[in-house]
């Protein structure tokens, strides 16, 4: 795909699938697509903050899901997101998640920055 093709790329509980080391690939790959000022939409687990959706994530998990959603909920998304230059498209300097679902899903909405040319 050529570079700055893009004017959004949305990901819906597809990262989970991936491997850790595939995920800064993955996120360089989304920012060399993206043309300046696009989003990138993230969808996918998060460690629930409420208790009551733990008893259910793990036999979800068991069930329907691979060792690699477990370490999608370790990883800190914000943090490989900004490493690759995509940023909070609002104030905050690190993209915030908003939470649903007892925070076992996050949804993360970054943008590439305007590139003067």
């Amino acid at each position: 795909m050529p570079t700055v093709s893009l004017t959004g790329v949305h990901s819906s509980v597809a990262m989970h699938k991936m491997r850790s080391a595939q995920l800064p690939q993955i996120f360089q790959e989304v920012y060399r697509v993206l043309k300046s000022g696009s989003l990138f939409i993230l969808v996918d687990f998060h460690r629930p903050t409420n208790p009551v959706f733990w008893p259910g994530l793990p036999v979800f998990l068991w069930l329907f899901e691979t060792e690699t959603a477990w370490k999608l909920i370790e990883t800190d998304l914000r943090s490989l997101l900004a490493e690759v230059g995509l940023r909070s498209y609002n104030s905050e300097v690190t993209p915030q998640p908003k939470l649903y679902a007892g925070g076992s899903i996050q949804v993360i909405q970054v943008q590439k920055s305007y590139q003067i040319r």
